[in-house]
């Protein structure tokens, strides 16, 4: 996905929900800082999809934005990329204080992204092997720093038994 991509999406969706703001999380809330990754061969290059939550969340808006914008519907076939309709929930996740560094999406004052240190703390913290694959290349590019990630970690409130799986994601990242 590039960032011209997420910006079509997010204002096909403000379109349709004009009385809702919209965060972008998942890969593509790296676009607003850092529009390289979307380039040819680059981590998002293989993106179609964005992450969005609209703000206030409803379920009704929410369907709507689903089946107009999700995946296998008719602006997928015709665009080649979708939304994922998040529901706010998945805001409990983030690493606390998030909220004060959402990025802002140039062009798009309806909607704000993820910071990317935010965004690999929640990878580390899902763990799949795309998402630390994804962790290991936005480090490699320099997009964010291991002290920032590591003080982000500590952020998320997650049960304690849980934390020694998210610090072994981070310890493992210098291995494939």
């Amino acid at each position: 996905m590039t960032l011209a991509a997420l910006q079509h999406l997010l204002n096909a969706a403000h379109a349709m929900a004009e009385d809702r703001e919209f965060i972008v999380l998942g890969s593509a809330s790296l676009l607003a800082s850092h529009p390289e990754p979307g380039a040819k061969n680059a981590p998002l290059a293989s993106t179609y999809d964005a992450d969005l939550c609209p703000i206030p969340f409803d379920e009704l808006t929410g369907t709507m934005l689903e089946e107009a914008l999700g995946g296998d519907r008719a602006y997928f076939r015709r665009h080649g990329y979708h939304a994922d309709i998040l529901r706010d929930s998945i805001l409990k996740t983030l690493p606390a204080g998030w909220e004060r560094r959402l990025v802002e999406i140039p062009g798009i004052p309806t909607a704000k992204a993820l910071e990317p240190h935010d965004l690999a703390a929640v990878k580390l913290l899902v763990g799949r092997p795309k998402d630390l694959a994804l962790v290991r290349e936005i480090i490699q590019m320099e997009l964010i720093t291991l002290d920032t990630l590591r003080s982000r970690l500590d952020l998320i409130d997650i049960p304690v038994e849980l934390r020694p799986r998210l610090l072994a994601n981070f310890n493992n990242l210098s291995n494939p």
